[in-house]
């Protein structure tokens, strides 16, 4: 069993430390088409050596910015990744047995899986790297995983890791494989970013696990279509926020765009309530007086404010509506007034979080046209636990 790990991640870094060295520019670009990620192909050396009486070994490929290119005879076993889109990437292949850590549990939610029969993650029997504002690359030998399904660029910009560090840990332990696509804030994040469907496709190629990936796509754009296919003519004017302290008295305001942790609302197609405002995109709060100045007819809180906390719909009215309306400033925003204040979950979403979470935004949003499920959930865990 060692050797054969031993063996399985020479082969996966015989490109993945290619893509390491170019970290510094952040364009570690693959030079192959969409089409051609993961190729079956023979190495130069097999190819060189080929005779009309052998048959060359097959291996794939698979590249993704800003990382670069993974070649392998065998896809990786034992593997980590940072948060709640690669995660649950993972789990929808059917690889969360196969899951050793993870960098930031607070920002993986698990509850979905509840609804998936057959489908589940348990945190806490997998270790954390990170250790508040630091994760160490002791921990990275500790997991001792096969491939690091995270983004080397963001561990440089969020955790201090030096380019050293990063080629250390990807020669000693296991190459990185992952792009940072959660929001398109970060300064240092200047290379491609990737949609949740152009994500998920590399890692379930990675993984060797496409027809999985193919059948929950159906899923998803069958969902999608039937939403976009009865949206109303009228769009809903949507504020998203993140609320500060219980109950909250003040907001850090959420600019919609398309990246994947406004996923949903692309789908639903709102309008942002904040277009047009003075508000900065980042780092600024809003109290109740802006809220009012800003009058939008529907407001969406995040849910999530630690491990595995996220508000149901029944404690989110007391938490935030109940608060509001006992507001003398607050009680006469549109949205308050007409009870239009939901729960918005939480901002790390991969393929299967973002079905939950699509399906909410559309109920919440028009609930005159989506009162019902909006996807089939059996179907969906028999995709994950790979029945046919």
């Amino acid at each position: 069993m060692v050797d054969e790990r031993v063996t399985r991640r020479r082969t996966l870094r015989a490109l993945g430390t290619a893509g390491v060295t170019a970290l510094a520019g952040c364009g570690a670009g693959s030079g192959r088409g969409e089409d051609e990620d993961i190729t079956p192909s023979a190495t130069p050396t097999e190819r060189a050596t080929a005779t009309p009486t052998t048959t060359p070994a097959r291996t794939s490929e698979v590249c993704m910015d800003p990382v670069g290119c993974l070649s392998f005879d065998e896809p990786p076993e034992r593997w980590v990744a940072n948060a709640g889109i690669y995660c649950d990437m993972g789990v929808a292949l059917g690889l969360a047995d196969r899951l050793v850590a993870i960098g930031s549990p607070r920002r993986y939610y698990t509850g979905y899986y509840d609804q998936l029969p057959g489908v589940s993650l348990d945190k806490s029997a997998r270790p954390a790297l990170s250790a508040g504002a630091r994760m160490s690359k002791e921990a990275f030998y500790a997991a001792d995983a096969d491939v690091h399904v995270m983004d080397p660029v963001w561990l440089m910009g969020t955790f201090g890791w030096t380019e050293a560090d990063v080629t250390e840990i990807a020669e000693n332990v296991a190459p990185f494989f992952g792009n940072y696509i959660r929001e398109r804030s970060d300064k240092w994040h200047d290379y491609r970013y990737y949609s949740l469907s152009e994500a998920f496709g590399k890692v379930a190629r990675l993984f060797d696990r496409v027809e999985r990936y193919e059948r929950l796509e159906s899923v998803r754009r069958e969902m999608a279509a039937r939403i976009e296919s009865n949206l109303p003519d009228e769009r809903a004017e949507v504020l998203l926020l993140r609320p500060q302290g219980i109950p909250p008295r003040s907001f850090y305001p959420q600019y919609l765009d398309d990246s994947v942790s406004d996923y949903q609302w692309t789908v639903v197609a709102v309008d942002d309530a904040l277009t047009g405002s003075s508000i900065p995109r980042w780092g600024a709060t809003v109290d109740y007086e802006t809220l009012a100045r800003l009058d939008p007819e529907v407001i969406v809180m995040e849910t999530q404010f630690a491990d595995d906390f996220v508000l149901d719909r029944a404690s989110f009215r007391e938490f935030a509506l109940d608060t509001m309306r006992d507001h003398p400033v607050a009680r006469d925003v549109q949205a308050v007034r007409n009870g239009r204040v939901y729960s918005g979950g939480i901002n790390y979403q991969g393929p299967l979080i973002s079905l939950f979470q699509t399906e909410h935004a559309a109920q919440s949003v028009y609930p005159d046209t989506f009162d019902g499920q909006l996807f089939d959930r059996d179907r969906v865990a028999r995709i994950v636990t790979g029945e046919t």
